[in-house]
C-alpha cells in the first residue's frame, strides 16, 4: 500500500474518531434544539427586541431627531395620551371597526363556503380564486381605485347614482363623515372576505361526509344539516376567525385610512394605529407612540386569553 494511501486512511480514521467524540460531548435531546436556534434566535432579534424598545421608549420623551438624547420621563406620556383629544375618538372607531368587520370576516365567508362547497372541483377552485384575489391586491392599489370609483366629481358610482335618481348631488364619500368610516369599513371588509372563504372552505373539507349521509338517511334537510352540523362542526375555525377579526381588523384598516382620509373628517375614521403613526412620524413623539402601543399590547393581550378561553369552552373538536 502506497504511503499517500496510508495516509488518506489514517486521515478519515481520525476524522471518525473527532465525530464520534462531538457525538458524545452533544445529548441526544439537545439535538433538536440546535437546529431551532436560527429561528429562534430571529424571532428574538426581529420580534422581541422591538418589543422590549418599545417598552423602554415608552418611558421616554424623544423625537427621533439625529443628534437628541431620549429624556426619561416616567408615566407622563401615558398621561398625555389619555388627555389627547384624538385618543377616544381612536378608541371608540376601534371598536367600530371590529364590529363592522365581523359580517366580511365570519358571516359572509361562512354562508360563501357552505354554498359552493356542494360545486365540482374545477367550478369551486374557481371560485375560490375570484374571492382570494381582493386579499393578495396590494392595498395602495386598492384604495387608489377605489378613490376613483368613489370620487365625488366624476367617480363611476356617483354617476351611477345620479342617473338612477338614488341622489340629486355628488356625495363625497370620504370627505363625509356620515361616509368616511363606513366606506373604510367595506373596503376593509370586500378585502377580508376571501381568506375568511378560505378557511372556511378548507374546514368544509376536512369534515367527515358520513355525518351528512347519516343525517340525511334520518331526513334532515340542508338547513337543518347546516344549522345543526356545519355550524358546530366549524365552530373551532369560527373562534379562531372572530379572534384574528378582533385583534387584526383595525391593523387591515391602517393603509386604506392613510391614503383614502387621513382619519378624517374631524378623526371620525380613524383608529388607534393610524393615531399611533401619527404620533411617531406626525408630531415625531416616539415615547407618546409607544406608550399607545404598550397600552394596547396589554388591551389585545388580555382580549387574546379571553378568546382562547371562549374557545376551549364552546368549540366543538371532532375527535
Amino acid at each position: 500500500m502506497s504511503t499517500l494511501s496510508l495516509e488518506k486512511k489514517y486521515a478519515a480514521a481520525a476524522s471518525s474518531a473527532a465525530d464520534r467524540t462531538v457525538r458524545k460531548r452533544i445529548p441526544g435531546g439537545v439535538k433538536p434544539y440546535l437546529f431551532l436556534l436560527p429561528a429562534i434566535g430571529l424571532i428574538l432579534f426581529w420580534t422581541y427586541k422591538p418589543l422590549l424598545q418599545t417598552l423602554q421608549y415608552s418611558l421616554y420623551k424623544w423625537s427621533m431627531v439625529p443628534g437628541t438624547v431620549p429624556e426619561y420621563v416616567g408615566f407622563e406620556n401615558f398621561i398625555k395620551l389619555f388627555r389627547n383629544k384624538d385618543f377616544l375618538p381612536a378608541l371608540k372607531n376601534t371598536l367600530i371597526y371590529i364590529l363592522g368587520m365581523l359580517p366580511f370576516s365570519i358571516v359572509l365567508p361562512l354562508f360563501i363556503a357552505a354554498a359552493t362547497q356542494d360545486l365540482n372541483e374545477k367550478a369551486k377552485k374557481i371560485y375560490r380564486a375570484i374571492f382570494f384575489i381582493p386579499m393578495i391586491m396590494a392595498p395602495v392599489a386598492v384604495s387608489i381605485i377605489f378613490q376613483w370609483l368613489l370620487h365625488p366629481s366624476n367617480g363611476l358610482v356617483n354617476h351611477l347614482l345620479q342617473t338612477m335618481g338614488l341622489t340629486g348631488e355628488s356625495i363625497a364619500f370620504f370627505a363625509d363623515q356620515k361616509f368616511a368610516r363606513l366606506m373604510i369599513i367595506l373596503i376593509s371588509g370586500w378585502k377580508m372576505i376571501g381568506f375568511s372563504t378560505l378557511m372556511f372552505s378548507s374546514a368544509l373539507s376536512g369534515i367527515d361526509t358520513q355525518y351528512y349521509e347519516a343525517a340525511k338517511l334520518d331526513g334532515a334537510g340542508s338547513v337543518r344539516r347546516f344549522f345543526d352540523m356545519t355550524l358546530v362542526l366549524l365552530s373551532p375555525t369560527a373562534m379562531l376567525m372572530l379572534m384574528v377579526s378582533v385583534l387584526f381588523s383595525s391593523q387591515w384598516s391602517f393603509a386604506y385610512i392613510d391614503v383614502l382620509t387621513q382619519g378624517g373628517p374631524f378623526a371620525t375614521s380613524t383608529n388607534i394605529y393610524y393615531m399611533m403613526y401619527k404620533f411617531a412620524f406626525g408630531d415625531l413623539n416616539v415615547g407618546l407612540c409607544a406608550a399607545a402601543a404598550t397600552l394596547f399590547l396589554i388591551l389585545f393581550g388580555i382580549i387574546a386569553l379571553t378568546m382562547q378561553r371562549l374557545t376551549k369552552k364552546y368549540a366543538f373538536y371532532d375527535n
